[in-house]
């Protein structure tokens, strides 16, 4: 069920039921009243008849004898417009009955539910009220039952009844407006902060705004949501900013772990760790795999004559120029000092032979006047391709030992030698 829907139900509920408990107080508080009135009524017209009939025959024997005193009440009553003689009818049902006791507390009529000539206990003669003649208490009374309603009490208590059931439905209709215009009001702010979050969980926009419409609880915590839905929006954003920064620099701190500074290739580390996986597909695969290792001539001789500033820029340039010339795939590393290596996926023996002595020539070939005129360079290579060797460590070990042949030989070559035709 809707929030709207419980607000207006219980609404009208608290509205109805406090409506018709008004009603049904009003009315008893409305029928006791009435009741006493008549009560009142009824003892002070019933003091009056039974004065003046004591005045007329002395006591209630002598009256009995001559003149009952209902008939005498009947009588004394009649409309003026009855002929001589003749008396109104008696009511099937007296309109309120009465208990006679003597001064003693006696019963001295025949509705005393004691018996006549019976004394009533001293509770019942408490509530008895002295009726006095010629200034004694000649008899006491009390009252017995509730009253009989006439006919124009009756109508009376209908016409009451009546309007109070009309104000009560008019009160019960009203509760129902108020409760779908007061429903409808308290839940709408209610619907747009559920709405806004349901916004910021759905597309991850975190800075919604509802219109705080009161200064009740209810725009409070609209304020309240305003005020938490911003600071969340711009608590996100600096996270999000932060976050951004700490990949980046994670990414520079990786980069980092894995470059040499001077010439910025892959570091031994790197090399050996990426040199491993391609062998490993390699082997799974029964796909070719080379791995050349290089170092520079006499490079020792470039940094004690030409200064060490001079043997970096070499490094520097060195690296450049291989890594220009070979492929996004391959692996190329400072391998330590003035030593490179590179790992040759997908390549043979042959096919990594010839890019490698287009590095040579290259390295060979590049102005290096221009950094110092005395300068000449020249890099010595050593190449494997037999994994069947078992590892990558095994191959860089057969490498090396192909470079040493090449320093050997008189440097500035390739070994071994399978490029005659280059």
């Amino acid at each position: 069920m809707k929030l709207q829907s419980k607000i207006t139900l219980t609404l009208l509920a608290v509205s109805l039921i406090a409506t018709v408990t008004v009603g049904l107080v009003a009315y008893g508080f409305l029928m006791w009243d009435f009741r006493q009135s008549v009560k009142d009524r009824a003892f002070s017209n019933f003091t009056g008849d039974i004065t003046v009939y004591l005045n007329r025959y002395g006591t209630l024997k002598n009256g009995e004898r001559q003149e009952p005193f209902d008939q005498f009440v009947f009588r004394r009553h009649a409309p003026p417009t009855l002929p001589e003689g003749e008396f109104p009818l008696r009511p099937k049902v007296p309109p309120f009955r009465f208990m006679v006791l003597d001064p003693e507390g006696r019963v001295m009529n025949k509705d005393g539910e004691f018996g006549a000539g019976r004394k009533v206990p001293d509770t019942v003669f408490q509530q008895s009220r002295p009726i006095e003649v010629d200034g004694r208490v000649a008899v006491r009374v009390v009252q017995i039952g509730e009253p009989v309603l006439t006919y124009q009490d009756r109508q009376y208590l209908k016409v009451i009844r009546n309007a109070l059931v009309t104000g009560i439905l008019a009160a019960g209709g009203l509760a129902v407006l108020l409760g779908l215009f007061l429903g409808r009001r308290l839940s709408l702010t209610l619907r747009e902060l559920t709405q806004a979050i349901g916004s910021m969980s759905l597309d991850g926009e975190l800075s919604e705004e509802v219109p705080v419409r009161s200064e009740d609880e209810i725009g409070l915590l609209t304020e309240t949501f305003n005020r938490m839905s911003g600071s969340l929006a711009r608590t996100h954003a600096e996270l999000r900013e932060s976050h951004d920064k700490i990949q980046a620099q994670a990414l520079d701190l990786h980069e980092l772990s894995i470059r040499d500074p001077l010439t910025n290739l892959f570091n031994r580390r790197h090399f050996d760790a990426q040199a491993e996986i391609l062998f490993n597909q390699s082997i799974r695969y029964g796909r070719p795999f080379t791995i050349m290792l290089g170092d520079l001539d006499h490079f020792k001789k470039i940094n004690d004559r030409l200064s060490h500033a001079v043997g970096d820029e070499v490094l520097r340039q060195v690296s450049a120029l291989i890594t220009a010339n070979v492929r996004k795939s391959d692996i190329v590393a400072r391998y330590g000092g003035e030593e490179f290596v590179i790992a040759f996926p997908e390549s043979d023996l042959q096919r990594a032979a010839r890019s490698c002595e287009k590095l040579r020539k290259f390295v060979e070939n590049h102005p290096w006047g221009e950094i110092h005129p005395d300068l000449k360079v020249t890099i010595s290579m050593g190449l494997c391709d037999n994994a069947d060797l078992g590892s990558v460590e095994k191959m860089l070990n057969e490498a090396d030992e192909h470079l040493y042949e090449a320093k050997n030989q008189g440097r500035n070559r390739l070994m071994p030698p399978i490029l005659q035709a280059i």
